[in-house]
């Protein structure tokens, strides 16, 4: 799993599959884009969520503009947007910017 500027996993149509959909337990992918103002802001907010969840729940990155087939795959249409993957399976979807207790409740939920 590589290892994103930002300290969360980056995800790509390469390595999806195998570090998202196999992996057992919740998976938070944000889908952002270099000009997008909120996914910047929304990137803040996951490090510190990273800092909180369990060691079961992983979360990382996907980058809109070289990850096209994984938008389609996904019904991803704006930046930000958050999929919740959890053994394989969308749980929840969310898009723009939430604050972290939020998403912290949905990851509390999903766990």
């Amino acid at each position: 799993m590589a290892i994103a500027q930002e300290g969360l996993a980056e995800f790509n149509e390469q390595n999806f599959d195998s570090d998202v959909l196999q992996h057992t337990g919740l998976t938070v992918v944000d889908f952002w884009s270099q000009s997008c103002v909120p996914c910047r802001q929304l990137v803040k907010v996951l490090k510190q969520l990273a800092l909180e969840v369990s060691d079961g729940v992983q979360i990382g990155t996907v980058k809109a503009e070289d990850n096209i087939g994984l938008l389609d795959r996904y019904g991803v249409r704006s930046t930000p947007t958050l999929v919740f993957i959890k053994d394989g399976d969308v749980v929840e979807t969310r898009t723009g910017v939430d604050r972290r207790q939020v998403l912290k409740k949905i990851v509390e939920t999903h766990a």
